[in-house]
């Protein structure tokens, strides 16, 4: 944990990580890029803490985050599965076109 944030009791610290993934999971249009920096920063991780975490290079989140990677479809999914998630298509909001 990064130690510039004051510690929080394990009852707040779930309460917070539940309403973090609401907030992403209630954001389908959401991007991978802010979906990690959120997720990351939400939980109050470092870079170095968050690669160990998911097993992903420090650059690549960091790169992730900046906008200036495509990462693999692994690779995103390394980054979603500690959190139960994984990556996904959606139909963008307000698309006027309905399948048959």
């Amino acid at each position: 944990m990064d130690k510039r944030y004051k510690p929080v009791s394990v009852p707040e610290q779930v309460r917070q990580r539940v309403a973090l993934l609401e907030s992403i999971t209630n954001q389908p249009g959401i991007s991978l890029t802010q979906a990690v920096r959120e997720l990351r920063t939400g939980l109050r991780l470092t870079v170095p803490e968050y690669a160990k975490l998911t097993q992903v290079a420090v650059r690549t989140i960091h790169d992730i985050e900046a906008g200036k990677a495509n990462p693999s479809l692994a690779t995103a999914n390394k980054l979603l599965a500690p959190f139960g998630l994984m990556l996904g298509v959606v139909k963008p909001q307000g698309d006027r076109h309905e399948s048959s």
